[in-house]
């Protein structure tokens, strides 16, 4: 589910020609324009809808994408057992897809439309933000479809998928502040991060042929969208960026580091939820045991692009907003 990556090294960056320059947020906008013009032939909402065939003799999910995998509770339960474990760790899977797509993307988005953050108030942006809300409304049919069928078809129906750690985070971290503009850039940096990150979750996912073919055709066409959503955000964020005030950049540099860790976290309270409705022995002791790998989450995701983009934005200029990202291991000094 996650890639492993390795710190980054970056200058401070102080000759370079950062995207704020009008010439390149020409080029910014020009890309926006151009993405916005094929969203009718790209988009996964104008093609075909996938057909729900189900094979009941593949599993639904990747082994290898489970927390405890190598636990050895879970390597000595029945293989019936495990094939549930399986299937509710597909459900988990996609009820993260519409927590993301819910919680995190479109309330962002809606505060673009609604013209609170700085440097996105023309028309191709509220072109594209459109464009990406439909995008996302049609991810939700998509996963929610692919659930449905596997609850019917593995006698699933009971099985009670809590919170997510992701979003409980976020509206953690924007309840610590009274400032309305500091909740939505904390919103819009949960997003840009999930929006950069989610190619990646659902890459192995997307072409692993030992799965559920339903299964695997539902993430291929979230990711086909997905991969213009990650050019859409990196390219709001160098029109953004620029255009807000120093107090509204700092606090963003600050707060943009976080959501990497919140993406990174392995979900081990909804596992464990989940495992007691399947009525698991030993369910506490083993999701105790993996705690700790909690701790190495910044091993299991690949965030040389926020770091990258951080950077070409001039944000790493500032020595505070550099330390930030040194001191939550995004970078070496």
């Amino acid at each position: 589910m996650y890639i492993a990556t390795s710190k980054t090294s970056y200058s401070s960056g102080a000759h370079q020609q950062h995207n704020s320059h009008p010439e390149n947020l020409s080029k910014v906008r020009d890309l926006l324009d151009r993405i916005a013009g094929g969203w009718h032939s790209r988009a996964q909402v104008k093609q075909d809808e996938l057909e729900l065939r189900y094979d009941a003799e593949c599993v639904d999910f990747r082994a290898d994408l489970l927390p405890f995998k190598n636990h050895p509770i879970y390597l000595g339960l029945a293989d019936e057992t495990q094939r549930q474990i399986l299937s509710c760790g597909w459900l988990a899977y996609n009820e993260k897809t519409v927590a993301i797509e819910t919680s995190i993307v479109s309330p962002a988005c809606i505060d673009i439309l609604d013209e609170k953050i700085p440097g996105l108030k023309n028309e191709t942006t509220k072109q594209i933000i459109c464009e990406t809300l439909v995008d996302e409304a049609y991810h939700i049919l998509l996963v929610k479809n692919a659930n449905r069928v596997t609850r019917e078809q593995r006698g699933l129906q009971y099985v009670h998928i809590p919170t997510f750690n992701l979003v409980h985070f976020m509206e953690a971290e924007k309840a610590k502040h009274a400032e309305i503009w500091k909740r939505q850039l904390v919103q819009l940096a949960t997003c840009v991060v999930s929006e950069i990150f989610v190619s990646d979750y659902l890459h192995l996912l997307s072409e692993d042929k030992t799965i559920q073919p339903l299964n695997r055709e539902t993430v291929a066409a979230h990711r086909h969208d997905e991969l213009a959503h990650s050019q859409i955000f990196k390219s709001l964020v160098k029109c953004f960026y620029g255009a807000m005030n120093k107090e509204q950049r700092s606090f963003f540099a600050k707060i943009l580091p976080c959501p990497i860790l919140w993406f990174a976290d392995l979900e081990l309270d909804v596992w464990h939820r989940m495992l007691v409705q399947l009525r698991v022995n030993g369910v506490a002791e083993m999701i105790k045991d993996c705690r700790f790998l909690n701790q190495q989450g910044l091993e299991r995701v690949n965030f040389n692009g926020i770091t990258a983009l951080a950077s070409e934005v001039g944000m790493l200029d500032d020595e505070v907003c550099r330390r930030n990202f040194i001191d939550r291991g995004l970078m070496i000094n």
